[in-house]
């Protein structure tokens, strides 16, 4: 059996032994919890790409470009000078023109396509384009509005064959 005195004794050094260990661990926690905080600093001192905070975004990305390429192509702006719109002398002439064919199914250009057909003066203006017949044959014309008097006037100048 152990005397009183070796039992102080192992108690002793078993409770210095315990005490060492509690220190060490606290060590280590307080190192790891320096060591996570400067990861924390490092990583925000990092630079980052620029577009990082716009990366909610990204999924927007294809919808964006499917509104941007399905979109209304945007209207030709009706020019108003000589005294009148081109939309107005568009529907004017080809009612002139249609009137001198004597045809119905006439195909003229769109608002796009007329858009560098038009010249006009201070005293009028004046569209020079062409009407598609039914039968696949294509007539140029001249249609001029005066300003003084308002009037159209539509003047056949060709016809074509394809």
């Amino acid at each position: 059996m152990l005397s009183d005195e070796e039992r102080r004794r192992i108690e002793t050094e078993e409770l210095a032994a315990a005490r060492a260990r509690q220190d060490r661990e606290k060590r280590a926690r307080h190192q790891l919890a320096l060591h996570a905080y400067r990861q924390e600093i490092r990583a925000g001192l990092r630079p980052q790409a620029w577009w990082w905070p716009l990366r909610w975004l990204l999924p927007l990305v294809p919808i964006l470009v499917a509104v941007l390429l399905l979109r209304p192509a945007s209207a030709v702006p009706d020019d108003t000078s000589g005294g009148i719109a081109n939309s107005a002398l568009m529907e004017r002439c080809k009612a002139e023109v249609g009137a001198r064919l004597g045809q119905a199914g006439l195909r003229f250009p769109n608002a796009r396509e007329a858009a560098g057909q038009f010249s006009s003066n201070m005293d009028g203006k004046r569209w020079d384009s062409w009407v598609a017949l039914p039968g696949g044959t294509r007539t140029d014309f001249s249609c001029s509005f005066t300003a003084a008097d308002g009037s159209v006037e539509a003047e056949l100048i060709q016809e074509e064959t394809p």
